[in-house]
């Protein structure tokens, strides 16, 4: 079966990439997708996969697949080419496949944003591992396999979340590991990364308009940044996108049940 990037065109044009975000989610990368664009740049974000739908769901699947688990064949320049043609900054994709984006791009210029792994831990226990529980539970159970997006979410983040925590899932054990791979995650990134590539900020010193735009050479505009990187904005990030999905799987399902209770009292009133 081909992987789905196989089956996208080759762009006539591909955009330069001006800065290549290295942080896991809940590092605040979702108001840093918001303040690049603010700027002008156009980021690729987990936002952008959700607009995206199956097909990029797809697409991280099969990277994330190959780099973090072996199955199938890594993404390489030319993959990635593809996936990131109309944009000049990537975001939190490097989280699933790290590796694969480093060879891809030697000489990029890389940003990292650090969080307290205690904290972190906790804020992704509290977002990415209550989607993973709620995909896994019922009826979202049923509904998602009604719905590619759905179930193709639901497969990302399991399998993440699973990876992170060792197994163990949303509990003091899961968290443990989830506070010690992301240290290990840190540590990995900053092995790699030759330092003068790599400019590194922490969220608890914090991380804004002035520690941003010097490292990208464009002026500090006179606005506010424009995320506070809470669960709740996580949630109506990716609320919506899972309640279209879950309304697919509903009537997917209705589908279903309604004919086969119709023949069912079809068969009852004939027997009688």
């Amino acid at each position: 079966m081909p992987r789905q990037i196989d089956l996208l065109p080759t762009p006539s044009h591909v955009k330069p990439k001006k800065l290549i975000v290295l942080s896991a989610p809940r590092t605040g990368t979702y108001g840093l997708y918001l303040a690049l664009q603010k700027l002008g740049f156009k980021p690729y974000h987990m936002s952008e996969v959700l607009k995206g739908g199956p097909t990029a769901v797809r697409i991280l699947n099969d990277g994330l697949n190959a780099d973090m688990f072996h199955k199938g064949k890594p993404y390489g320049r030319e993959e990635f080419d593809k996936w990131f043609a109309d944009y000049d900054i990537i975001i939190e994709m490097p989280f699933f496949m790290l590796h694969s984006i480093l060879k891809a791009y030697p000489d990029a210029k890389f940003l990292l944003t650090e969080r307290d792994p205690d904290k972190w831990a906790k804020s992704f226990t509290n977002t990415i591992g209550q989607m993973v529980k709620l995909c896994g539970s019922f009826p979202m159970s049923v509904f998602k396999h009604f719905d590619s997006f759905a179930s193709g979410m639901a497969y990302m983040g399991s399998s993440i979340f699973s990876y992170y925590t060792n197994g163990y899932g949303i509990s003091p054990e899961g968290e443990k590991h989830l506070a010690d791979n992301y240290r290990h995650y840190i540590a990995e990134v900053k092995r790699l990364v030759p330092p003068e590539q790599l400019k590194v900020f922490k969220l608890e010193d914090k991380f804004g308009w002035e520690e941003l735009c010097p490292y990208l050479g464009v002026p500090v505009p006179d606005q506010p940044w424009p995320s506070l990187n809470t669960p709740e904005e996580f949630h109506s990030v990716a609320g919506p996108s899972m309640k279209k999905a879950a309304m697919k799987g509903f009537v997917g399902t209705m589908s279903i049940i309604v004919p086969a209770l119709a023949t069912g009292l079809w068969y009852l009133r004939k027997h009688r």
